[in-house]
């Protein structure tokens, strides 16, 4: 009653005044009401977006998931708004929220929203309505990534009722890419696997290896069905092979204990949410080591929404929220992994290691230390050696590292990779006869590895020995990958070495456009313009290495003094040479 009352008594002060020169009449004052509402919406929604993007660009978002859930309640018929919306939602695995969003969205606009879409198909899948996943699922996709997606999610959602049809969709998927035409084969292979056509499967199984492609759960599941079909030697060979050519696997290295103890191996019966969660997580893992953004965790939330008990997506969501400095979520993460899977102990290693981001030491360290004595796992125990190194505690990494090694040795196994880490930890000591021995060792193991040819090749030039020879090796490094800065920095530097000043300029000026905030490259550059008489420009390059040095590192008070001109750059040696 209250409220009529007052638009009576508004409406009498409008008719009051309808003879007054600045009068207008109800109708205009109406329009201006609604027009002067709708300014205030259009106002309000450009601080939410502004609020949205902000939160984006700097690292929050949640604010940037609730602001972008206010927009998209107005507004339905922006593509590009509920894109933003949706990843928002993903980007902190919130899927009912990114669902939800995405169903308020106008189905003409749809086809240019890729993310949107989707998750469409994902939610109807999750609750096993396939046939209207499939609706969503239809081209054209203005992300080729999101069409690969979209044409694994069709195979698996045809699986059950046309598996051949459903087997040639996945073996296309990502033709127009090297790396996701491969996983899309190794899916394919799993389909065949999953449909029970063992020898099919088997025979792209070994093409695919036959053609140095190794993917885990293509090597996984072709382990399985060796095993089943009576050759768990040659399924043992492939565990084995696959842990000295890319490293330790959970998933395999569970398998081969069970074939080593003589168990027999069930075929897997993957339902269709459980192969479009694998081939989802299949492709975004194979991409994931190429984004330091935390990208990946959208499609992997896409994929656990399917399988909550992928924790193989779980913990690569985990290292994508690390990479981007997440700690908080990736901790929450990781913590959700059972103790019953898999998963759980190389989970606690990753643990350890975002704790240590976190600049919790003592939790990391403790926790990495009553994992080991729990399990005795060995990627625990390496995490640990990395962790004391991480702490400036060589001495004990190079005991870890020493345990680890004659461990391996007693199995006959040779690791390249813990060779070149204690060959590190030691010339980090100044225990330089057995760094070299290890650092050798390493190189006769593994002779195309850019890394330890430069850590090598750098080691002997500083020192100024066997100069030839480290030059070499930094070339061949080089040459393996031509884009790194800290090698192009190692052969400018061993130019320095060898008097070869105009030439460290080039490959210096070329490092510093790679990493122009790595002080070691900025000092390396400044001692070779003063070398070259450009003494105003190495100052500036020592200067900006200050920036990036912390005040307490031995190098700060050696630049600090240059600065000052309390002294020179250090005289390069052996530069009577026929380099």
């Amino acid at each position: 009653m209250r409220r009529a009352l007052f638009f009576l008594t508004s409406f009498g002060l409008i008719t009051a005044c309808a003879n007054s020169p600045t009068a207008i009449g109800p109708l205009e004052a109406i329009a201006r009401a609604q027009h002067q509402t709708r300014v205030e919406l259009e106002s309000n929604d450009y601080s939410r977006f502004t609020i949205a993007r902000y939160a984006e660009l700097t690292g929050d978002p949640i604010t940037a998931s609730q602001s972008y859930a206010d927009l998209i309640r107005r507004s339905a018929t922006d593509a590009a708004l509920a894109e933003r919306a949706v990843f928002a939602s993903l980007l902190i695995d919130d899927f009912d929220t990114a669902a939800a969003k995405a169903s308020r969205i106008e189905p003409a606009v749809l086809a240019d929203a890729d993310l949107t879409r989707l998750t469409l198909a994902v939610d109807r899948l999750a609750s096993r309505r396939s046939a209207e996943a499939e609706t969503y699922l239809q081209g054209p996709w203005r992300s080729p990534f999101h069409h690969v997606l979209a044409q694994s999610l069709l195979a698996w959602s045809a699986s059950e009722a046309d598996p051949e049809g459903a087997t040639k969709l996945q073996t296309m998927a990502g033709q127009d890419d090297p790396v996701l035409s491969s996983v899309a084969a190794a899916m394919s292979g799993v389909l065949l696997m999953n449909a029970g056509k063992t020898d099919e499967a088997l025979a792209l199984f070994e093409a695919l290896w036959n053609k140095d492609t190794r993917i885990a759960l293509a090597v996984e599941a072709e382990a399985r069905g060796l095993a089943r079909t009576g050759d768990p030697d040659k399924a043992l060979l492939r565990l084995t092979k696959f842990r000295d050519e890319v490293g330790r696997h959970p998933a395999l290295t569970q398998l081969e204990l069970e074939l080593k103890a003589g168990q027999s191996v069930e075929a897997t019966d993957l339902t269709i949410r459980q192969g479009a969660a694998l081939a989802i997580y299949a492709a975004t893992a194979a991409l994931a080591d190429q984004s330091t953004s935390d990208l990946p965790a959208v499609y992997f939330a896409l994929a656990l929404e399917l399988d909550p008990k992928l924790d193989a997506a779980r913990t690569l969501s985990a290292k994508a929220l690390d990479r981007a400095n997440r700690f908080d979520d990736a901790e929450q993460l990781l913590r959700s992994i059972r103790e019953s899977s898999i998963y759980h102990t190389s989970a606690q290693g990753q643990l350890a290691w975002v704790l240590r981001r976190k600049g919790q030491d003592a939790e990391a360290l403790s926790l990495a230390q009553s994992t080991l004595e729990r399990t005795n796992d060995r990627n625990i125990r390496i995490q640990l050696a990395d962790l004391y190194q991480s702490l400036g505690r060589d001495g004990e990494a190079e005991q870890v590292l020493t345990d680890i090694i004659a461990a391996d040795e007693e199995s006959g196994v040779y690791d390249w990779r813990l060779f070149f880490a204690r060959g590190a930890v030691r010339e980090r000591q100044g225990k330089w006869p057995p760094a070299e021995n290890d650092l050798e060792t390493a190189l006769g193991l593994n002779p195309e590895d850019s890394n330890l040819l430069n850590y090598l090749g750098y080691s002997w030039i500083d020192r100024g020995e066997n100069l030839e020879e480290g030059l070499q090796l930094i070339q061949t490094a080089l040459r393996l990958e031509p884009s790194s800065g800290a090698i192009l920095d190692s052969l400018g530097w061993a130019n320095y070495k060898l008097g070869k000043y105009d030439r460290a300029v080039f490959y210096l000026e070329r490092a510093i456009e790679k990493r122009p905030q790595d002080p070691v490259i900025l000092d390396h550059l400044g001692d070779v313009y003063w070398q070259v008489g450009r003494y105003t420009e190495a100052g500036y390059q020592w200067t900006r290495a200050l920036q990036y040095l912390d005040q307490e590192a031995p190098e700060y008070a050696a630049i600090e003094s240059k600065l000052r001109g309390e002294q020179t750059t250090k005289t390069p040696q052996n530069t009577n040479t026929s380099l």
